[in-house]
């Protein structure tokens, strides 16, 4: 029986998510099911193998319907120390508090 290499796996879905996503970023303009589908593939990756898909890669589509945000398809506000976007495509609002710098209280 072969052992498992957990740690390589883990490194592997790391990068075949971050692949993922940056294609169907490059590929919405054109075919927006097709990006719509590597997203819901990355997510899916991320929750076999346990691994987070990154901040900055995470922000840039809705959790609920996998849907890339494009200018058009998505709103954002900024309310009380939050950033809140809004998916037009079917209505998940996501609030992202916005920190203080160090020493700053919020007002």
């Amino acid at each position: 029986m072969i052992k498992r290499q957990k740690r390589l796996e883990k490194k592997i879905a790391a990068e075949r998510i971050n692949i993922l996503i940056r294609k169907a970023r490059k590929i919405m303009i054109e075919d927006y099911d097709t990006a719509k589908r590597y997203v819901f593939l990355a997510n899916k990756i991320s929750k076999r193998y346990r691994v987070r898909v990154p901040e900055e890669l995470r922000i840039l589509f809705c959790k609920k319907c996998y849907y890339p945000y494009r200018s058009d398809r998505f709103r954002v506000r900024v309310r009380k120390s939050r950033v809140i976007t809004s998916c037009l495509n079917c209505g998940k609002e996501r609030r992202i508090p916005i920190s203080p710098r160090r020493g700053e209280k919020l007002k």
